[in-house]
């Protein structure tokens, strides 16, 4: 989730990296380019005409704590994980009576430039500080962490489709917030935690609990999370970092995971996979995302589990990550849309247009300044934080939750405890 490797992938004389994710694509505050080449353009605010007439820009009001768990039961009918795949429309979010729906799962692999809107009133600009990002030498630093031995392809076990499942999508639904280090999330002081979520409306907390160096190292966090979360009314969604090396091993402990429990039985709402690429040290093949997925499927049983991912643009979208591949396995997708310089409405609207042709969309924005990675040195204000989340609820997300914690700034707090993520 950390930018982190740029060196590995800024070779354009003008590296304005939006964060210096592995795919080390550019999002500028006039357009998208990846690698210094143009794949889409879109003009600043592009999708903010259709979104300002239909009110996404306005401050969403309405869901209230007593009803942020409520939605819809979603039977899941997974396709053949070797047939040709066309998707289906998203569940439609939080019914006032929950009613079991059935989604068909994605059925082509087929994905096409998403058409954008264009022409947005000079009313609709939002103000950027710290944008355009100036040029900069490329950053150097040491090769990315990833496991000594490589666990080969014909080792692997076949990959199958899975069984039908149900599962809620409460637990994702409305706003959130990201722990990666729980001792530097306020001072590592769960009470303390739960009581800004509460204070911020927030509808569930994402913590890390484990990683293919480590394994489940987690288990004394979620011994003290989970049960003060719920107590709060909030949901609790476990997070890891597999570098599939050996998927099998990564699916083993992440099923440690999923066992947990606390206290009277209580466990993890669901569970987040951040699927990672080469630059951040991880062997990502479509081949390699299934063994594990469907492993994480067989031990989540009717659990979420959500498939945190890149942005779907350029050649991400077009092959080069396994969207369609993971799709069968998980519950919905988790794009981390880390605008930078570029307007968060159209990326959000682009992103969350195209994913949810595959599964429903929870969308992560970006709650940090990219200053050590060479990029804006200004954190995106709480203008930046409210016109996201409305843009992100009205293109169709489930909900909305920010990277990091530790990070954000008292503007972008103040701004995520203002916001109601209507339903």
């Amino acid at each position: 989730m950390l930018p982190s490797q740029c060196s590995l992938c800024l070779g354009h004389p003008r590296p304005w990296l939006k964060d210096c994710r592995p795919h080390c694509y550019e999002r500028r505050e006039n357009g998208i380019v990846e690698l210094g080449r143009w794949r889409w353009k879109l003009a600043a605010g592009a999708v903010a005409a259709a979104l300002v007439t239909t009110g996404a820009v306005a401050a969403a009001s309405g869901l209230g704590r007593s009803a942020r768990h409520r939605t819809a039961a979603v039977q899941v009918v997974p396709p053949s994980v070797t047939a040709a795949t066309t998707v289906a429309p998203t569940v439609a979010r939080t019914p006032t009576t929950p009613l079991p729906t059935t989604r068909p799962a994605p059925s082509t692999t087929t994905l096409v430039p998403t058409t954008v809107p264009a022409g947005p009133p000079a009313s609709a600009t939002l103000a950027m500080a710290g944008c355009p990002v100036a040029p900069h030498p490329p950053i150097t630093g040491p090769p990315p962490w990833h496991p000594a031995v490589l666990v080969p392809d014909a080792s692997l076990p076949a990959v199958t489709a899975p069984h039908p499942w149900r599962s809620q999508m409460g637990a994702i639904g409305g706003t959130g917030m990201w722990i990666w280090q729980l001792n530097s999330t306020e001072g590592g002081q769960v009470p303390a935690i739960v009581k800004r979520a509460v204070e911020a409306h927030l509808h569930q907390l994402w913590v890390r609990v484990g990683d293919s160096k480590d394994g489940f190292y987690g288990a004394s966090e979620l011994d003290q999370v989970v049960p003060a979360a719920h107590a709060a009314g909030l949901a609790v969604i476990a997070w890891g970092f597999p570098y599939l090396y050996d998927p099998v091993a990564d699916a083993h402990w992440t099923a440690q995971i999923l066992a947990w429990r606390g206290p009277g039985g209580q466990a993890v709402d669901g569970y987040s996979a951040d699927i990672e690429m080469a630059t951040e040290g991880v062997d990502l093949t479509a081949r390699r995302a299934q063994v594990y997925l469907q492993g994480v499927r067989q031990a989540a049983g009717g659990r979420l589990v959500v498939a945190t991912v890149y942005p779907p643009i350029g050649s991400l979208w077009t092959g080069r990550y396994p969207f369609v591949a993971m799709a069968p396995y998980v519950d919905a997708f988790a794009p981390m849309i880390y605008w930078e310089c570029s307007d968060p409405r159209s990326d959000a609207v682009l992103d969350i247009g195209r994913l949810s042709r595959l599964r429903p969309v929870h969308v992560i924005g970006q709650a940090f300044d990219m200053a050590s990675t060479g990029g804006r040195t200004v954190a995106p204000s709480g203008a930046e934080i409210t016109a996201f989340l409305s843009a992100s609820r009205v293109a169709g997300a489930v909900g909305g939750s920010f990277w990091v914690w530790q990070h954000a700034t008292a503007e972008e707090w103040a701004a995520l405890a203002a916001y109601r993520w209507a339903a």
